[in-house]
């Protein structure tokens, strides 16, 4: 049986493949991955300005891990079922540190892009405090519905994880379309409701795998 860290290392390759890394047509990939950080981090910022400072917006930008952590994780147990309990953690782990660092360039990009247009001029810091619970809530939030995407993935197929992504997504843009401004007040309390819904998603892997054996 192998290790965890083999199975990280090899997630970590397969997902370097499936973001275009090596592969022949990788470029369109990674176009499109540069494209997603153009817009959401440099044109959005630019056009919103010193608004993109706002605690609600940056506390929505730190949770966009989630846009990509779950799918990435869907596709990946879509691929193949893993063997073991490690090579399933393995998976959703580089799906989520995936996510991770999508959510990152994008966050980081926006600020650069804020600052620097803004040279010279007397300009606020975000709000380091609140910006950490949020990043917190976006990596539980990451781990949670890639974890359930996994789940869905093994006792069902890669459709029904993908059809309960959509409407999970949209029940998570009307709540944040009405409420947003509730997101910097429940960041902490939310990451705590999402790692417990991991760790109950977590068992029901464990469950999906030892029935599928």
């Amino acid at each position: 049986m192998q290790s965890f860290p083999y199975h990280l290392r090899d997630e970590g390759r397969a997902l370097w493949s499936r973001v275009g890394i090596g592969r022949p047509d990788g470029y369109r990939i990674l176009l499109i991955h540069l494209a997603l950080v153009g817009v959401f981090g440099v044109f959005l910022p630019w056009t919103k300005g010193l608004e993109f400072l706002d605690s609600v917006i940056t506390s929505a930008y730190a949770c966009l891990g989630v846009l990509f952590a779950a799918p990435a994780a869907a596709q990946a147990f879509a691929a193949d079922r893993p063997g073991t309990m490690a090579g399933a953690m393995a998976r959703i782990l580089m799906a989520v540190l995936y996510g991770e660092c999508m959510a990152a360039a994008i966050l980081l990009a926006g600020f650069v892009t804020v600052y620097l247009t803004r040279l010279g001029r007397v300009i606020f810091a975000p709000d380091i405090e609140t910006l950490a619970f949020a990043v917190a809530l976006g990596m539980a939030a990451s781990l949670a519905l890639a974890t359930a995407a996994a789940s869905i993935t093994l006792l069902f197929s890669a459709n029904a994880a993908r059809n309960a992504l959509r409407i999970l997504f949209l029940l998570l843009l009307v709540i944040f379309y009405y409420r947003s401004g509730w997101l910097p007040d429940v960041a902490g309390r939310a990451a705590l409701a999402c790692l417990a819904v991991a760790a109950a998603e977590i068992f029901a892997v464990r469950f999906a795998l030892r029935r599928g054996k």
